[in-house]
C-alpha cells in the first residue's frame, strides 16, 4: 500500500529541522532555571492587603476620653487618605488604636509617608505631648515571630540585651515593622513623698516636680547647617545619682531630702513573661502588611544565630512561634509531592503503552514545562509559593495529555502503513487542532478569576495563571519535541507491545466500556434522566458542605488567649495563667509540645497569651486541632479567666482563628452595649451552633467619676487643669525627668507617701494650695462617684461598635454560624443598630459572592470559546453539558471525604471545569472529522469513541494519579492540598463516567440538530473553483 504524502502543517516543520526543535525547547528550560535564580519565594501569593496601624498613648486617659479626644480626631483627619477601603480602632484606658485597609493598588510606603503628614497636622487638636505612631503593619496582627531570651542572667541583665542587642539588631532587617520587647525589668528613681512634711512646708506636688524638671537632660536642641555639613547639638549625658536628686533645692529652704525618700528600684512590672516555666523576656516581630514571611524567618534566624555567639554564658534564645518554619515545611512538602507525581504519571504511561520507548517522549514533556513555567511566574511578577507550587502538582498529571494525544495518534498512523517520519508528522498535524483547543479552554477556565476582589482573586489568579502556561508550554512541547521524537524513537514500529490495543478495544477493559457506550447510545433517554437525577441529588448535598475559608491548618504553633475580669491586676493575671501553664505541662513531657511562652499583661492587667509550640510534624502522632481540641475541653475547668485556643490561617487574615466575629454598630452609643448583650444572650440559647458566644472585652469596668466646681475652684484661684494634676499625681504619681545613669536613660517618678490612695474617700482628703497660699481638702471643690465606665471605645468605619465573638462547635461551619447569626440579629437587634461581621467571617462573606459568579462567567467564556474553535454553538454545548455533573460528581468527593467548600476545594472546582470541557474536546473533534468526512452522526460518534477511548483513558488517569500525592500529603500544608486532591482525584474519577458515556448521548442527540462540521468551507472551496 502506498503511503500518502503528509499534509503540510506546524508539527511537520519541527520533524524536518529536529534540531530547531532541541533547540526551542532548549531555550524553555534555560529561562526557567535563570528564573528560578531571581523568582522570590514565598508562602502564599502576594495578595496580602496593605494596611496601616496609627498607635497613640495618652496615659491615664479613660477609654471614652481617649476616643474623643485622639480617636475620633485621627480617624476623621486619616479617612480622606487617598485608597482607604476600610477604618476600625479601639479606645482604650491610655491607648488608641486605629487600624487602615487600603486597596491593593495603593503603595504601602506612599501611604504610610502621607498618614503621618496628616497625624503631624493635627498636633494642635490632640492633647498635648501625644506623639501618634504609623507603622505599616495590622494593630491586630500576631507576631510572625516569637522568641525568649532566658538563662541565669538576672532578669535586669536579660532586659538590656533584649532592648539593646537583639531588638535593635532585628528592627534592621528589611521588612519588619516593628519589635516589641515584653515583661522586662525596668529601674527608676523613686522619689517618695511625706505628704505632711511637704504641706508643712507650703509646698506641693507640683512645686517637688518643677524642681526635678531641671535635671532633665533629653531636651531636643536642634542643629548648626552649613554649607558642607549639619551638626546635631544634645546635652551632655552626665550620670545623675541618688545624692543628687536628693540634694536638690525646691526652695531656698528646703531640699528634696527634707520632704522625700529618694531611691534607685526596681519598677513594678505590669508584664509577665515566661517560658517552660521560667522567667524571661519575650520579643516579638511584626512584619510590614506586605513583607515576605519567608525571608524575614530566614534573616531573623540568621541574626539570632549571630547574637547567641555573643551572648554571656547561661544565655539562651529559643524561638516559640516562627511562621517561617511552617512557610520553608509546606515548600517541601509541596516540591516532594511534585516529584512522586512525576513517578507516577510515567507508571501510569508505562501501564497503558507498555513500552519505555513510547513512555519516554510525554514523559520529556514534564521537565521541560515544569520548569519553563518559573520563567513565566518570573515575567508575570509572581512568586513560587504553596499556590503556584499546588498548580505545578497538578499540572504534571495534565502536561503529558497533549504529548499522549500525539504519541497515540502517531502510534496509529504508523500502524495504518505510514513511514515514521511521515507518521509522526501526520499523526501530530491531525490532532492539532484538538491540543489547541484543548489548551485554550483550560486557559479559558481561568479569565474570569480576576474578577474575584480581595485575596481571593490573587490567589486564583497565580494558581489559574500558572496552570494555563504550563500546560500552553506542553502544547507547544506536544507540537514540536514530541513529533521529533516521535520520528527518531518509532514508538509505534512493527512488533512493539505498543501496537496491541490500538484502536481501543483489544483489552479486556476497553472491550468492555466500548460495549457500555454501546448501551449507553442504545439507551439514551435513561443515560440522561440518570444524569439528571445524579444532578439533583449533588445539588441537595452542596447545600450541605460546610463553608469556611480554609481546612482547619496544623501550622505546628498556636496560642492560647485568656481574659480576666476587667480592672483586675496583672498579677492576678498571672496566677491564673500558671494553671494553663500546668495542664499544657504534660504534653511537654509527653514531646508533643516542644516549648510553651506566656506573655501576662500585654495590651491590658486583664489580658494574657500563652504560645504553644509543637513538636516538628514527624515527631508527634496527632494534628494540632485534636491537641487544641483536648485542651480547650480541659480549660473549661479553669476559674478565673476566660480562655480559647486558636490559630490563624495562612491568609492572614485579620482575626484569623479566632472564631466567629461581628460587631454591632449604630450611631446612638448608650444603647449599643445592650443591644449587643441582647444578642449574645439569643447565641447563648443556642449553644449546638455557638459556642462560649461573649462580648470580645468585658462591657464595663468600674471607674469614679469626678466632677470639678469650677466657680467654686476659681473663687480660690485654682484651675481645673490644676485640679487634674494634682489627682494625676496622687493616684499615677509624676514622671518629672529622664536623668542618665551609667549611659542608660532612667525615669525619676515621684509618688505621695504614707497610706496608698485606694478608694474614694482618700481622695477626699488630698490638699490643694489656693492662691492665698492656704490649703484646702479637695472634697471642697470636687466630688467623687463611682460609675459604670466602658472597658473599651470600639468603631468601624467611623460608627460606634461592640465586639462579640464565639467558638464554633464541633460540626459546625463558619458559613453555618455566619448564617446563623445573622437571622438571629434581624429578630434581635432594634432598628438604627445593624451586624457587620469582621475576620473570617466578613472575607467568607465576600468569598461566597464572588465564587458564584466566576463559576458563572468561566462557563459562559468556555462555551463561547469552544464555539469560536467548532464553528459550532451546538458542538460546544456537547462538551460543557457534561461539565455541572463533574462538578456535582466533586461536590460528591468532598462530601464523602468530610470535606469543606474552601478556597483551595474551590480552586480545584473551577480547574475541573477545564479538565471536563479537555476530555469531551477529543472525543467531539474525532467525531467532527468523521462526519466530515462523510459518515453518519452514529457512526462518528461510535468510531470517534473507538479510536479516543485509550487517549482519553490514559489522560485521564495520569490526571487523577497524578493527584494522589496530594490526598496522601502529610506535614506542614497537608490540609491545603488535601483539599484540592480529592476534587481532582475523587471528582475527575466520577466524572470520568460523564465523559465516557453522557458526551458521546449528548453529541448523539444534539449533533444532528447543527450542520454537517465543514459545510461553509466547503461551499467556499466550490464557489472559489466554479469562479
Amino acid at each position: 500500500m502506498s503511503n500518502p504524502a503528509p499534509k503540510a502543517g506546524f508539527s511537520s516543520l519541527f520533524v524536518k529541522r529536529p534540531v530547531l526543535a532541541v533547540v526551542l525547547n532548549l531555550l524553555i528550560i534555560i529561562a526557567g532555571a535563570a528564573a528560578y535564580l531571581g523568582v522570590d519565594i514565598r508562602e502564599m501569593p502576594n495578595v496580602d492587603q496593605p494596611v496601616l496601624s496609627v498607635r497613640t498613648t495618652y496615659e491615664n486617659a479613660a477609654p471614652e476620653t481617649v476616643d474623643t479626644e485622639v480617636t475620633a480626631v485621627l480617624e476623621d483627619a486619616l479617612s480622606a487618605l487617598e485608597g482607604v477601603e476600610a477604618i476600625s480602632s479601639q479606645s482604650s484606658f491610655g491607648s488608641s488604636r486605629i487600624t487602615l485597609e487600603l486597596s491593593s493598588s495603593v503603595d504601602v510606603n506612599t501611604a504610610s509617608n502621607e498618614a503621618r503628614e496628616i497625624v503631624a497636622g493635627l498636633s494642635r487638636q490632640l492633647p498635648d505631648d501625644l506623639e501618634p505612631e504609623v507603622s505599616k503593619n495590622d494593630a491586630d496582627a500576631d507576631p510572625i515571630i516569637r522568641v525568649a531570651l532566658y538563662g541565669t542572667a538576672s532578669l535586669e541583665d536579660l532586659s538590656r540585651l533584649a532592648e539593646d542587642r537583639v531588638a535593635t539588631e532585628l528592627g534592621g532587617i528589611d521588612g519588619i515593622a516593628t519589635v516589641e520587647v515584653a515583661g522586662t525589668q525596668e529601674y527608676e528613681y523613686l522619689v517618695r513623698l511625706n505628704m505632711i512634711a511637704l504641706t508643712g512646708r507650703g509646698l506641693t506636688v507640683e512645686d517637688v516636680s518643677t524642681a526635678l524638671a531641671q535635671l532633665d537632660n533629653s531636651a531636643a536642641l536642634g542643629t548648626l547647617e552649613s554649607a558642607d555639613q549639619k551638626l546635631t547639638l544634645k546635652l551632655a549625658s552626665e550620670d545623675v545619682l541618688v545624692e543628687d536628686i536628693a540634694s536638690l533645692r525646691i526652695d531656698r529652704n528646703t531640699r528634696l531630702s527634707d520632704v522625700a525618700l529618694v531611691q534607685l528600684t526596681a519598677v513594678d512590672r505590669t508584664v509577665f513573661s515566661r517560658v517552660n516555666e521560667q522567667a524571661a523576656v519575650a520579643i516579638n516581630v511584626y512584619r510590614q502588611s506586605v513583607a515576605n514571611t519567608l525571608t524575614i524567618s530566614q534573616d531573623v534566624a540568621a541574626a539570632l544565630a549571630d547574637l547567641q555567639l555573643d551572648m554571656p554564658d547561661g544565655v539562651q534564645m529559643i524561638t516559640t512561634a516562627d511562621d517561617g518554619i511552617y512557610v520553608e515545611q509546606a515548600l517541601d512538602e509541596v516540591v516532594s509531592s511534585i516529584l512522586l507525581a512525576v513517578v507516577i504519571v510515567v507508571l501510569v504511561l508505562y501501564a497503558f503503552l507498555r513500552s519505555w520507548r513510547a513512555v519516554l517522549i510525554p514523559a520529556l514533556t514534564i521537565p521541560v514545562a515544569l520548569i519553563g513555567t518559573l520563567a513565566a511566574i518570573w515575567m508575570a511578577g509572581f512568586s513560587v509559593n504553596t499556590i503556584t507550587l499546588l498548580a505545578l502538582v497538578l499540572a504534571t498529571g495534565m502536561v503529558v495529555d497533549d504529548a499522549i494525544v500525539v504519541v497515540e495518534n502517531v502510534v496509529r498512523k504508523r500502524q495504518e502503513g505510514l513511514g515514521r517520519y511521515a507518521a509522526a508528522a501526520e499523526g501530530a498535524n491531525e490532532v492539532f487542532f484538538a491540543v489547541i483547543s484543548t489548551t485554550a479552554t483550560l486557559a479559558a477556565v481561568f479569565i474570569p478569576i480576576s474578577f474575584l476582589p480581595g485575596q481571593a482573586g490573587g490567589i486564583f489568579l497565580e494558581f489559574g495563571f500558572v496552570l494555563a502556561f504550563c500546560v500552553t508550554i506542553s502544547s507547544f512541547v506536544a507540537l514540536t519535541l514530541v513529533p521529533m521524537l516521535a520520528a527518531f524513537l518509532d514508538p509505534g514500529r512493527t512488533g512493539e507491545p505498543v501496537t496491541e490495543g490500538s484502536e481501543g478495544d483489544a483489552s479486556l477493559l476497553g472491550r468492555g466500556l466500548l460495549w457500555l457506550v454501546d448501551r449507553a447510545l442504545a439507551l439514551p433517554i435513561l443515560v440522561v434522566a440518570l444524569a439528571l437525577c445524579f444532578g439533583v441529588f449533588s445539588i441537595s448535598l452542596y447545600g450541605s458542605l460546610n463553608s469556611a475559608l480554609t481546612p482547619t491548618e496544623d501550622r505546628g504553633a498556636f496560642m492560647v488567649r485568656a481574659r480576666a475580669p476587667s480592672g483586675v491586676s496583672s498579677s492576678f493575671t498571672d496566677q491564673q495563667v500558671q494553671q494553663i501553664e500546668s495542664m499544657v505541662a504534660p504534653y511537654v513531657e509527653s514531646g508533643e509540645v516542644a516549648a510553651v511562652q506566656s506573655i501576662v499583661g500585654l495590651g491590658g492587667g486583664a489580658s494574657a497569651f500563652v504560645i504553644v509550640k509543637l513538636a516538628d510534624w514527624a515527631e508527634r502522632d496527632r494534628s494540632q486541632e485534636e491537641i487544641m481540641a483536648e485542651l480547650n475541653r480541659e480549660f473549661q475547668a479553669i476559674t478565673g479567666l476566660t480562655v480559647f485556643a486558636r490559630s490563624p490561617n495562612s491568609l492572614g487574615i485579620r482575626g484569623g482563628g479566632s472564631g466567629l466575629t461581628a460587631a454591632v454598630t449604630g450611631t446612638n452609643p448608650a444603647l449599643l452595649t445592650a443591644q449587643a448583650e441582647k444578642l449574645v444572650a439569643a447565641m447563648q440559647a443556642q449553644p449546638a451552633l455557638f459556642s462560649s458566644a461573649q462580648l470580645s472585652e468585658e462591657a464595663y469596668v468600674p471607674e469614679i467619676e469626678v466632677t470639678i466646681d469650677a466657680d467654686l475652684a476659681r473663687e480660690y484661684g485654682l484651675t481645673p487643669s490644676e485640679i487634674d494634676a494634682t489627682i494625676s499625681a496622687m493616684t499615677a504619681g509624676v514622671e518629672a525627668a529622664e536623668v542618665f545613669l551609667n549611659g542608660e536613660e532612667i525615669t525619676v517618678q515621684v509618688e505621695p507617701g504614707g497610706r496608698p490612695i485606694n478608694d474614694p474617700a482618700d481622695l477626699n482628703t488630698v490638699s490643694l494650695r489656693g492662691d492665698t497660699g492656704s490649703f484646702l481638702p479637695l472634697s471642697s471643690v470636687a466630688q467623687f462617684e463611682q460609675v459604670a465606665g466602658l472597658s473599651r471605645v470600639s468603631r468601624e468605619e467611623g460608627n460606634r461598635a461592640v465586639a462579640v465573638q464565639a467558638a464554633l462547635p464541633s460540626g459546625v461551619d463558619m458559613g453555618e454560624a455566619a448564617a446563623a447569626l445573622e437571622e438571629l440579629a434581624r429578630d434581635v437587634l432594634d432598628e438604627g443598630v445593624t451586624l457587620v461581621f469582621t475576620g473570617e467571617a466578613a472575607s467568607l462573606e465576600t468569598a461566597e459572592n464572588g465564587i458564584y459568579m466566576v463559576f458563572g462567567i468561566a462557563f459562559v467564556i468556555v462555551l463561547l470559546v469552544l464555539s469560536a474553535q467548532f464553528e459550532s454553538l451546538i458542538s460546544a454545548a456537547v462538551i460543557m453539558l457534561a461539565v455541572p455533573f463533574g462538578l456535582g460528581a466533586a461536590v460528591l468527593a468532598i462530601a464523602v471525604t468530610g470535606g469543606s467548600l474552601n478556597y483551595y476545594s474551590q480552586i480545584g472546582l473551577v480547574l475541573l471545569v477545564g479538565i471536563m470541557a479537555k476530555n469531551g474536546i477529543l472525543i467531539v473533534e474525532f467525531a467532527n472529522q468523521l462526519r466530515e468526512a462523510g459518515a453518519t452522526v452514529d457512526a462518528a460518534i461510535r468510531s470517534a469513541m473507538r479510536l479516543r477511548l485509550r487517549p482519553v483513558m490514559m489522560t485521564m488517569v495520569s490526571t487523577v494519579l497524578g493527584g494522589v500525592p496530594l490526598i496522601a500529603a502529610t506535614g506542614a500544608g497537608a490540609e491545603a492540598r488535601i483539599a484540592v486532591g480529592w476534587v481532582i482525584v475523587g471528582g475527575l474519577g466520577f466524572a470520568t463516567v460523564f465523559t465516557l458515556f453522557l458526551t458521546p448521548v449528548l453529541y448523539r442527540i444534539l449533533a444532528p440538530l447543527a450542520p454537517v462540521p465543514g459545510a461553509p468551507t466547503r461551499q467556499l472551496e466550490q464557489e472559489l473553483a466554479a469562479a
